[in-house]
């Protein structure tokens, strides 16, 4: 099967000739994230675990491109040109299906509501179809660049700290492996992340639910029981998608990758089965 190429990096891991399974992490991420999950999932699946723009190794792909001469690196600092993106890796590899996370999930729906022959099955943990209220949007667009100045002004540290004490990630925080995941968003560039949350946020993005009832790929919408607001979107996702199921893991709260990748995998390995 021929190696994909993009300004994205990534990294494969698993049997080359076996279904392929993309991974997509969240904010502040990147596809190490992925690895106790990729573990598992690599017994059967092809992994390309991805990291997005302004995360992991692929930092700014304005100043590392090599995309195609049609391509456009700005246009990865959109969610519509980053879809566009994970679509061509798909489809180098053949097609497959698609897990994301928060960040990652979003854009993981939207590139199963665009490019519904690539993708055999999704898994949307934490995640929603987007904000379809205006003035909503125009409220979230205001944090987030409220919070991208503070990280341009003030750092990562207090970012970090503020972040943190968000009472959706409360679980996280209270779980042995927080140092671990704290040390790991260190690595980022706040000048990035800030870039990504004035790009790439939740009041950017596209809503989907209009999408939803004419999507016909079979989705997996997966949560934590102490994340009340996401479980409750995740079944009112469900019940307008006629191919979609909502599971929600016991004790755990938004941070799923995090808390449990256990979990993850094992949920994620019984609804892909052997889809090809």
């Amino acid at each position: 099967m021929p190696e994909p190429v993009s300004s994205l990096a990534f990294k494969e891991s698993g049997l080359p000739t076996a279904p392929t399974v993309m991974l997509l992490h969240g904010f502040m991420g990147s596809r190490l994230d992925w690895s106790p999950v990729t573990e598992v999932l690599a017994r059967a699946h092809r992994c390309i675990a991805v990291d997005l723009p302004g995360h992991g190794a692929t930092g700014d792909p304005a100043a590392t491109a090599r995309l195609a001469p049609e391509g456009s690196c700005e246009s990865l600092w959109t969610p519509d040109g980053c879809v566009t993106e994970l679509a061509g890796i798909l489809a180098a590899a053949g097609g497959g299906s698609v897990v994301g996370y928060s960040l990652g999930g979003r854009l993981a729906l939207q590139l199963a509501v665009e490019h519904p022959d690539l993708v055999a099955r999704a898994v949307i943990i934490s995640a929603s179809p987007g904000i379809a209220d205006e003035g909503a949007r125009r409220a979230r667009r205001g944090e987030d660049e409220h919070r991208a100045c503070r990280l341009e002004t003030q750092g990562l540290e207090p970012f970090l700290d503020d972040w943190y004490r968000l009472p959706l990630f409360a679980p996280l925080r209270e779980h042995p492996r927080f140092p671990e995941v704290l040390e790991r968003r260190r690595r980022n560039d706040p000048r990035l992340l800030a870039r990504s949350l004035r790009a790439m946020g939740a009041g950017v993005q596209r809503p989907l639910w209009g999408d939803l009832a004419g999507l016909r790929t079979p989705l997996l919408l997966l949560t934590g029981e102490r994340d009340s607001k996401f479980t409750a979107l995740a079944f009112n996702t469900a019940a307008l998608c006629p191919r979609a199921e909502a599971v929600v893991l016991r004790g755990r709260g938004h941070a799923l990758v995090e808390e449990d990748p256990e979990a993850v995998a094992e949920e994620t390995e019984a609804f892909l089965g052997d889809c090809r």
